[in-house]
C-alpha cells in the first residue's frame, strides 16, 4: 500500500463516522460512539448583543456584552444560567450586530472586538482593526448510540509569540508550559487563559462544570524562510456542550470587561489587611476558582507554590486575600521563615504562621522578623487604597510583571519577580542562599528602594539580596500612601523622570478611592489632587521625596518638596476596629 492508498483508506473509515475509544474511566472500554461536528451553515438569527448561527448538526450562540465580554455557546448553550457570571450583570450590547460575512460566514462587530464565524464553525477572535488574535476550530462531538453524556473537543489557535498565563499549572509559576493540564469538575473555570501576544491580549475562561483537560503547546517563530508555527490549545471535556467567555485589551482592560460580567473580587477587611496569624475566614474570600497545583511538602516548595497560586488567581479575575497557607510549615528552617515574612510584607494579607521553634528566644532571629512587620505596617495605607481598587475593578494588587507592558517579549519568559500595584517591583526570595542576581526590569525610570540608585527599565539590571530585606524598586513619579514615624499617613513620592508624571492613590475616611499626581514644578516635586478639568490643589499632607540623588533632577536642600502640612488624614483611623469598610468609591 502506498501514500495515496493509505489517504483513502483513512477517509473511507472516517466516513462511516463510528470510532471505538478508550476513555479514562470508563467501564466499557470497547463502547462504540458517533463522531459528530457542526457542519456547514444553514442561517442565522440576529438578537441583542449578536445571535445565533446554525448549522447543519448544531447551533452557535455568540453574545457581546455592554463592557466587551464575549459568550460563545454550542448545542443551545446560553450565558445564563451560569455559576460563574451573575445574570443581572450580562447585559447585551445593543451596538454589535450579526452580518453576513465572507464565504458563507458570519460575524459580530462591536466597539472593542469583532468575532467572524466561519461556514464551518470556526470562530475567530480579532481586534477592531482585524488583526487575529484567537482562532477556534469548529469542535467534534462523540456521542454514544445508546445514549449518556457525550464527549468533547475544541481546539484553538494563537500567535506564534502567544504565551500562555493562569490557572492549572503545577505551581512552579504563573506561566502555564506545554502539555496537558487538568480541569477539575465542579463549579471551576480553571485552567483561565490570559494570552499575551504582540498582536493583544485576551482572557478565555471556559465556563462548565464537568471535568476534563486542556492541552497547550507554544508556538514558535520561523527563523530566515522558515514557517512560523501557530500556538495550540485543545480542550476536552464530558456532559454539557462547550461554551466559554472571552474578553480582548490590555490585561487589566481583560479582566475589567470580565469582572463587568461576572462581579469584583471581595475586599479583604482592614481588620485582616493588617498583621495576624491566619487571617481568619474573613481573609480567604470565596472564589470560583479551584485549588492551584499544590507543591508537595513544606519550605520553599510550599512557599513558591502559594505565590503561583495567588498571582495566577489575579490574572484570571479571582483576586484572593493573600497567599494560601499559613506559612511554610513546622519543619522548614529558619532562612524559609524569615524570607517568608519579608514576603508577607508585600502581599494583600500577611499571614506570618507559627514559624519555627523557639525562634522568640533567638535575638537575631526575631529582628528579622520585626523588621518584615515594621514593612508591613508601613504599607498599610497603600494595601489598603491596592484592595480597594481591585474591589471596583477586579485588578489584582499583586500583577506580573509584564502587566503594564504585555508588549515586552523578555517580561513573558517568566521569573519570580512580581508588581505590587503599579508603584513596586518586589524580587521574591524562594530558594536557599540568596535570590536572582538579576532581575528584568518593565520600561522606564526605577529606583533601587535601599539605595535609591536609579536604573532604566527594559532591560535586566542586578540586584542585591540582604538577610534583612527583599529587592525592591520603585517605580518614577509613583507615590505611595504610607504611616510615618508618627503613625499618621503621608506620601512618599518617587522623583518621577524630568518631563514625566506620577500617580497615586489612597482610601479616604468616608470610603472615596482618590487619586493624586506628582509632577516637577519649577524645580521642585509637588503631588496634586488630580481633578478632571484643571490642575488639583496640593495635597495638605506631609510629602516625603525618594530617589532625587538616582537622577530625578534638582530639588531644594533636604529632599523636601517644599509642601508645608495643614492637615493630616488617616484612611485607617474609623475602620481599625470594624471588620471591614465600606466599599469604596471614586471621587469624581
Amino acid at each position: 500500500m502506498d501514500g495515496r492508498d493509505l489517504v483513502r483508506s483513512v477517509a473511507a473509515v472516517a466516513g462511516l463516522g463510528l470510532v471505538r475509544s478508550w476513555w479514562p474511566g470508563r467501564g466499557d472500554a470497547a463502547a462504540v460512539e458517533r463522531a459528530r461536528v457542526p457542519g456547514r451553515a444553514v442561517g442565522a438569527e440576529p438578537g441583542p448583543g449578536g445571535g445565533v448561527v446554525r448549522f447543519e448538526r448544531s447551533a452557535l450562540r455568540v453574545l457581546v456584552t455592554t463592557a466587551g465580554a464575549v459568550f460563545c455557546g454550542w448545542d443551545g448553550a446560553e450565558p445564563t444560567p451560569s455559576p460563574l457570571v451573575r445574570a443581572e450583570l450580562v447585559e447585551p450590547d445593543a451596538r454589535a450586530r450579526l452580518e453576513p460575512h465572507t464565504a458563507g460566514g458570519w460575524r459580530v462587530v462591536s466597539e472593542r472586538l469583532t468575532v467572524a464565524v466561519s461556514s464551518a464553525g470556526a470562530v475567530e477572535l480579532c481586534t477592531p482593526g482585524g488583526v487575529l488574535l484567537r482562532r477556534d476550530l469548529p469542535p467534534r462531538w462523540w456521542e454514544r448510540d445508546e445514549g449518556g453524556p457525550a464527549r468533547w473537543a475544541r481546539r484553538s489557535e494563537v500567535g506564534a509569540d502567544a504565551r500562555f498565563f493562569g490557572l492549572g499549572g503545577s505551581g512552579a509559576g504563573l506561566r502555564l508550559g506545554d502539555g496537558v493540564h487538568p480541569v477539575p469538575g465542579g463549579a471551576g473555570v480553571a485552567p483561565v487563559q490570559l494570552v499575551l501576544a504582540d498582536a493583544g491580549t485576551h482572557l478565555v475562561v471556559p465556563d462548565g462544570t464537568e471535568a476534563g483537560t486542556v492541552r497547550l503547546a507554544e508556538g514558535a517563530e520561523g527563523a530566515g524562510s522558515g514557517h512560523d508555527r501557530p500556538g495550540r490549545a485543545e480542550w476536552r471535556g464530558a456532559g454539557g456542550p462547550p461554551r466559554h467567555w472571552m474578553a480582548v485589551g490590555t490585561p487589566a482592560r481583560a479582566l475589567a470587561s470580565w469582572a463587568a460580567v461576572a462581579g469584583t473580587p471581595e475586599v479583604a477587611p482592614v481588620s485582616v489587611i493588617g498583621v495576624g496569624g491566619s487571617g481568619g475566614p474573613a481573609a480567604r474570600p470565596r472564589t470560583r476558582v479551584p485549588r492551584q497545583g499544590a507543591a508537595a511538602g513544606d519550605g520553599w516548595a510550599a512557599m513558591r507554590a502559594a505565590l503561583a497560586r495567588l498571582t495566577a488567581l489575579g490574572v484570571c479575575g479571582a483576586a484572593p486575600a493573600g497567599a494560601e497557607g499559613d506559612g511554610p510549615g513546622k519543619g522548614a528552617p529558619a532562612e524559609v521563615w524569615v524570607r517568608w515574612w519579608q514576603l508577607g510584607a508585600y502581599l494583600p494579607v500577611f499571614r506570618t504562621g507559627a514559624g519555627p521553634e523557639g525562634w522568640e528566644a533567638r535575638p537575631a532571629l526575631a529582628e528579622l522578623a520585626r523588621v518584615a512587620l515594621a514593612e508591613r505596617r508601613r504599607l498599610l495605607p497603600y494595601h489598603a487604597a491596592l484592595g480597594a481598587f481591585a474591589g471596583l475593578t477586579g485588578v489584582p494588587a499583586v500583577r506580573p510583571v509584564w502587566w503594564n507592558t504585555p508588549e515586552d517579549r523578555g517580561l513573558r519568559e517568566g521569573g519570580d519577580a512580581f508588581l505590587l500595584g503599579d508603584a513596586f517591583l518586589v524580587v521574591p526570595v524562594l530558594g536557599p542562599g540568596g535570590g536572582p542576581a538579576a532581575v528584568r526590569l518593565p520600561g522606564g525610570r526605577w529606583y533601587d528602594t535601599a539605595t535609591g540608585r536609579a536604573y532604566q527599565g527594559s532591560a535586566s539590571v542586578p540586584v542585591e539580596v540582604a538577610a534583612d530585606r527583599l529587592p525592591v524598586c520603585a517605580r518614577a513619579g509613583a507615590v505611595v500612601p504610607v504611616r510615618g514615624a508618627d503613625g499618621e499617613v503621608e506620601w512618599e513620592v518617587w522623583a518621577p523622570a524630568p518631563g514625566r508624571t506620577g500617580a497615586g492613590m489612597v482610601v479616604r475616611e468616608s470610603g472615596v478611592l482618590e487619586r493624586v499626581v506628582s509632577r516637577w514644578e519649577e524645580g521642585r516635586v509637588v503631588v496634586r489632587e488630580e481633578l478632571p478639568a484643571g490642575r488639583g490643589a496640593e495635597v495638605s499632607v506631609p510629602v516625603r521625596v525618594r530617589g532625587v540623588g538616582g537622577g530625578g533632577g534638582p530639588l531644594a536642600p533636604g529632599g523636601s518638596s517644599g509642601v508645608r502640612p495643614t492637615w493630616r488624614a488617616s484612611p485607617m483611623a474609623s475602620s481599625a476596629g470594624r471588620a471591614g469598610y465600606a466599599r469604596p468609591r471614586f471621587r469624581r
